[in-house]
């Protein structure tokens, strides 16, 4: 009899059948919502949609992450002492000296820099985003069938995600206008 492989470290004993039950459960589910006795076509659609998530998603808001990343200043993190920035390193030829590795010696992201503001953008557009893919459909426009199944007329889906869109990113402006005061103040 074969022994299963080792766990990873710190991974408890019944994440495997969590996992493989995990799955099944989507394919049940994906197999009902789909409309019932095609599990293979269910298979598809969800390798489908994960390889649209990997090979064109994930890129796209990367890049989006990185662009607007570039846009704020860089800062270091409140009571840091030492450490050096990439741009350190470039240009004295090895950080914290002979050849050690970035940020060695020095505590877990003492010193370096970061982007203060970053997250008041990442948040309100992760939501945003995840709600025009939810409701990708009736934001585009509904389809003809909606409002026969619903009894719901389908008008106005745009509008609302765009106000939802502009309320998550002014919560969040106010958010961080609240914490750069406090900031300023201590």
């Amino acid at each position: 009899m074969r022994r299963l492989p080792p766990l990873r470290a710190g991974e408890p004993p019944w994440y495997p059948p969590l996992l493989l039950c995990s799955f099944a459960l989507t394919l049940y589910a994906g197999t009902r919502l789909l409309g019932g006795d095609d599990p293979l076509g269910v298979v598809l659609w969800i390798t489908g949609a994960a390889l649209l998530h990997d090979l064109v998603l994930l890129p796209l808001y990367t890049a989006a992450d990185r662009a607007a990343g570039a846009l704020l200043p860089r800062r270091r993190r409140p009571g840091a002492k030492g450490g050096t920035t990439p741009s350190d390193v470039t240009r004295a030829g090895a950080p914290h000296g002979a050849g050690a590795p970035h940020g060695a010696g020095a505590p877990h992201g003492a010193g370096a820099p970061y982007r203060a503001g970053i997250n008041h953008l990442r948040i309100p557009a992760l939501l945003s985003g995840l709600l025009l893919l939810v409701w990708w459909p009736l934001v585009t426009g509904p389809p003809a069938r909606f409002e026969r199944y619903t009894g719901l007329s389908g008008e106005g889906f745009t509008e609302r995600w765009l106000l939802v869109t502009a309320a998550l990113f002014a919560v969040s402006a106010g958010w961080a206008l609240l914490s750069a005061l406090r900031r300023a103040r201590h």
